[in-house]
């Protein structure tokens, strides 16, 4: 496999950018869902009883919070020495996106950081 790219990669026909409506779909609703706050990560169970099911949350969303953040600090770095329209795309969409994904696994995160709290002092 060619190491620059990867499955999700758009095939390119003469020239054009070759997507099929399924694809689109699914980019459509993964940013539906991405920007819901309050969506649990698939086996999340927000009522758990279990200190051992908050503690594993509290380190899984930890880890998404940093990769999204990283994400966001890399992308903010490089917007500067793009071109002018390339600038304004990614700050109108690429930016927002990552943003709305930070502050839902910071959400997550505090959510589950308190759990496991009340959970300990039981």
């Amino acid at each position: 496999m060619n190491p620059r790219k990867t499955p999700r990669d758009i095939s390119v026909r003469g020239g054009q950018d070759v997507f099929m409506a399924s694809e689109r779909e699914e980019a459509a609703g993964a940013a539906w869902q991405g920007a819901d706050i309050e969506r649990p990560i698939s086996g999340e169970n927000p009522e758990s009883e279990s200190l051992e099911e908050a503690r594993r949350w509290v380190r899984a969303y930890g880890h998404l919070v940093t990769l999204e953040q990283a994400l966001f600090d890399l992308l903010a770095k490089m917007i500067p020495g793009m071109p002018g329209d390339a600038q304004r795309e990614a700050e109108l969409t690429n930016l927002p996106v990552i943003a709305s994904q930070v502050e839902r696994f910071r959400h997550r995160l505090d959510y589950w950081v308190k759990r496991e709290r009340e959970l300990e002092g039981r």
